[in-house]
């Protein structure tokens, strides 16, 4: 009876722990087995709430910028600043700290800038709600990797620089884009270009205008008062024979002989077919003598004359031909962007001309290697980079090649130096040079 309990209880243990193998033992006692609860995989709760904490902004403070890891507490900011990825970037910053700051700084403001562009471009608004819609997007740069500690000096720094409009009210401050669109700045600058020339237009009219009064006087010998060369005075008119009073006969008269009353007109007083004829402006005076011509008569001529020149129709001319082999342009003939040219680079193969006077280009298409013919009117030149070949298209060094050296984006001109190296340099328009073919 002793041993029936104990075989039963062996056979109850057996089946318990599966089989026939007896169960773990520790110090002669047995040890109760649990299951493990399995580790947080794809789509567990666990998983799901840890991305649902990194899918939004954390606290800058716990952001490393040269990782460009984003931490969600202290605990593991601390651990990041001790792993070996960080310590290799922390020397690549100890190598040259204040050029990362700075291009960190340019980056920031650039963006920044950008995204002020595109959303408040006319809008005055808070600093505040403008940094806060920027720094929605979490791979942003972050202002703790700048030389700005705060945003109110990067919002001073805008405004001394010029490219903003600030002004501090009691609810904080406040932006407004000053800064203008780079194709909007090259507008303003043609506009400006032209101005500019029309004004010393006028004023070279101006001068030839003085000119012409002051040797008209000198040549009459009128001296003004003040010892200088002034407009010319009132002075008393003479008329001489025309002292009497003046008629003008408008009955038709018949060709065989005149009426006794025009007869009588034209003896007594009525001279003013003979003095247009012997004493008008620039003709002869009662003495034989050539009469000079006054200030106000050359005036008047000078006048005359620019309206004649206004008037006449001058058939155009054919444009002078600048296009030439061996040098690469731009295809701008919109008719050809259906088929994929427009604003493609070619390089022109030859050039002909025509029954009209065009100057038809022969073009090889750079990428596809297509052959067409464009006129020169719908092409452009092309300006390569700096260190790039270029070809003189017009002036005296009309032919020659150079290399481009820099362009100044003010005086719209490049410099180019010619022949090579150490040759003379010299400034060219972007339309009297373009990119030579390789």
């Amino acid at each position: 009876q002793s041993q029936k309990p104990a075989a039963f209880a062996a056979r109850g243990g057996a089946a318990r722990h599966g089989g026939g193998s007896t169960p773990a033992r520790r110090g002669g006692l047995p040890v109760k087995l649990s299951t493990m609860a399995p580790k947080s995989g794809f789509m567990t709760p666990k998983a799901i709430a840890n991305k649902i904490k990194a899918k939004g902004l954390q606290k800058l403070r716990w952001y490393c910028q040269m990782c460009q890891k984003q931490c969600r507490d202290e605990n593991g900011f601390k651990c990041h600043l001790k792993s070996e990825s960080h310590m290799r970037q922390m020397v690549i910053f100890g190598q040259s700290g204040g050029k990362i700051v700075e291009e960190y700084s340019r980056e920031f403001e650039k963006t920044f800038l950008q995204h002020f562009r595109t959303a408040h471009k006319h809008s005055r608004i808070a600093a505040n709600v403008i940094y806060n819609e920027f720094i929605a997007d979490r791979h942003h740069v972050h202002m703790n990797s700048t030389k700005w500690v705060s945003l109110t000096a990067f919002v001073m720094h805008l405004g001394k620089t010029g490219k903003c409009k600030v002004e501090e009210t009691p609810k904080g401050f406040f932006m407004t884009l000053l800064e203008k669109d780079p194709n909007e700045r090259l507008r303003d600058g043609i506009k400006e270009k032209k101005k500019k020339a029309e004004e010393a237009e006028e004023v070279r009219h101006a001068k030839a205008l003085s000119r012409q009064v002051s040797r008209a006087q000198r040549e009459s010998g009128f001296v003004a008062e003040d010892g200088g060369g002034g407009s010319a005075g009132g002075t008393e008119i003479d008329r001489g024979a025309m002292a009497g009073p003046l008629g003008f006969d408008l009955k038709s008269r018949s060709l065989s002989a005149p009426s006794p009353s025009s007869a009588s007109q034209a003896g007594s007083g009525n001279v003013l077919l003979s003095a247009e004829g012997d004493g008008g402006p620039g003709g002869r005076n009662d003495g034989g003598k050539i009469r000079k011509k006054s200030a106000l008569d050359e005036i008047m001529e000078e006048q005359e004359a620019a309206k004649r020149r206004r008037t006449v129709k001058v058939a155009p001319s054919a444009p002078p031909r600048w296009a030439r082999s061996g040098i690469i342009v731009k295809i701008m003939a919109k008719a050809l962007k259906s088929e994929g040219f427009y604003k493609e680079k070619a390089e022109v193969a030859g050039v002909e001309t025509d029954e009209g006077g065009r100057h038809v280009a022969q073009l090889r298409h750079l990428k596809t290697g297509a052959v067409l013919k464009v006129d020169q009117a719908q092409l452009e030149t092309v300006i390569p980079k700096e260190g790039g070949r270029v070809v003189v298209l017009r002036g005296k060094h009309e032919g020659r090649g150079g290399t481009l050296v820099g362009v100044s984006a003010k005086r719209y001109q490049a410099e180019v130096e010619m022949g090579g190296p150490g040759g003379a340099r010299s400034w060219f328009e972007y339309d009297d040079i373009s990119k030579a073919a390789k």
